[in-house]
């Protein structure tokens, strides 16, 4: 095969929803897209994904860009509570602003509202206290910047590992986790 040309890549903008694969975890088996309530099992209990439509009592459509930002790069929820890790927010730290105003507009113009209120967590006390996921994140996740690729390094590969560091969050789910849970790949 002939290596391909980052002028031949598709936009990374353009595909960014696709490449993040938001649908695969905030859609539950025979849900609406998007709507939440995926149910994904943790050692310290069960977490339901959230509805990511547009809705605006259930979902983000009341968002601003810099709410989902939080959200999506800083592990913040609009209320100002740390997101669980579940939402791999430490990969998405990366993700470069055009990507991040890419995924907004998709989701706030593209994506169909669904009222779907979201599941609580199935955590037991005392670990589905939030506020230690503060520490949490300041210890573990990663300082939220742009992705820059290596200098020298063929373009390819660097988008390549823009894809699979962020928007593709391939650590999130294949990387060891060490006992407080944090990806022993990543380096806060």
């Amino acid at each position: 095969l002939a290596p391909l040309k980052a002028s031949a890549m598709p936009s990374t903008s353009a595909s960014a929803p696709a490449m993040g694969d938001c649908v695969a975890c905030h859609t539950a088996p025979k849900g609406k897209p998007f709507a939440g309530g995926l149910p994904m099992a943790s050692p310290i209990g069960t977490i339901y994904s959230s509805n990511i439509t547009p809705d605006k009592q259930s979902g983000i459509g009341s968002y601003s860009f810099e709410d989902f930002d939080k959200a999506v790069r800083h592990g913040i929820a609009k209320n100002g509570s740390t997101l669980y890790p579940a939402m791999p927010y430490p990969s998405y730290a990366r993700v470069n602003q055009a990507d991040m105003q890419a995924l907004y507009a998709y989701f706030m113009n593209g994506v169909k509202p669904v009222a779907q209120e979201n599941q609580a967590v199935d955590i037991p006390w005392p670990m589905s206290m939030r506020w230690p996921l503060a520490m949490w994140r300041w210890m573990f996740a990663p300082a939220v910047e742009d992705f820059t690729p290596v200098a020298q390094q063929d373009p390819v590969v660097s988008r390549g590992a823009y894809l699979v560091e962020g928007l593709g969050h391939c650590g999130a789910c294949h990387t060891p986790r060490a006992l407080p849970r944090q990806e022993k790949a990543l380096t806060a």
